[in-house]
């Protein structure tokens, strides 16, 4: 159903926030039942609705919060992606277990996966923040005879199979960042993924140790980490 914005004839006809903004509490109204501000005052509070009736709230981590943190999955690895994590890259003093293009051939991979139990329509704002590790010096190449093959950690939310935010991602050889987006979705349980896709290898980039003592040891390229989301519901 259209519901057409009633607005005063204006100079020039000259578009206003608010004539967007009114459409869209309509449409959102339609969508996810009765919007709150139509109702009575005080026809919604704590003692007459249920727990999660206005909201809901999802977060990685775990108890006791003292040993876990705010950070996904468990153990040793928890924050990490678990994709790749090569033992190869572990053999030097320098480096530790991440993607090395000898296990990495390009392409999204879910680093983790968040279930939104009793999700019951309505707006989803998800954040999604962590670490991100790459080397920019390999960008130009072994030989440096070839253009720079620029490296970016790609960064992606999917709810329910669907891109909610994309991030062209980290550029920086160590880098924080914070992805977040919203959107209206259906009742019912919804799947995220959080995604990451690193630049794939170039026609000479430097994938192996070339010089003494570790000749022919592959070179790490990328890691995520330090990761932790947060999913807010708003029902209306």
């Amino acid at each position: 159903m259209k519901y057409w914005t009633n607005h005063q004839a204006r100079t020039n006809q000259t578009t206003e926030a608010d004539q967007l903004n009114a459409e869209l509490r309509s449409s959102q109204s339609a969508i996810t039942t009765l919007d709150r501000t139509q109702t009575p005052q005080q026809a919604y509070s704590n003692t007459n609705m249920v727990t999660n009736a206005v909201r809901q709230v999802w977060a990685s981590g775990g108890q006791p919060a003292g040993t876990q943190g705010p950070l996904w999955g468990s153990g040793t690895t928890r924050g990490e992606q678990e994709n790749i994590r090569a033992t190869a890259a572990d053999t030097l003093a320098t480096q530790f277990r991440a993607v090395t293009y000898q296990e990495y051939s390009g392409g999204w991979r879910t680093a983790h996966t968040q279930t939104l139990t009793g999700f019951q329509g309505g707006q989803l704002h998800i954040e999604w923040a962590g670490l991100a590790a790459i080397f920019p010096a390999f960008q130009q190449t072994d030989n440096n005879n070839h253009p720079p093959n620029q490296k970016r950690m790609r960064l992606r939310i999917s709810v329910a199979g669907v891109v909610m935010a994309e991030r062209l991602g980290t550029a920086k050889s160590m880098d924080s960042f914070r992805i977040f987006g919203s959107g209206l979705y259906p009742q019912g349980d919804l799947t995220v993924e959080y995604e990451w896709r690193f630049t794939p290898a170039g026609q000479d980039d430097a994938i192996v140790f070339t010089g003494a003592p570790a000749a022919g040891k592959h070179l790490m390229q990328a890691h995520v980490f330090g990761c932790k989301v947060l999913a807010i519901a708003r029902y209306r």
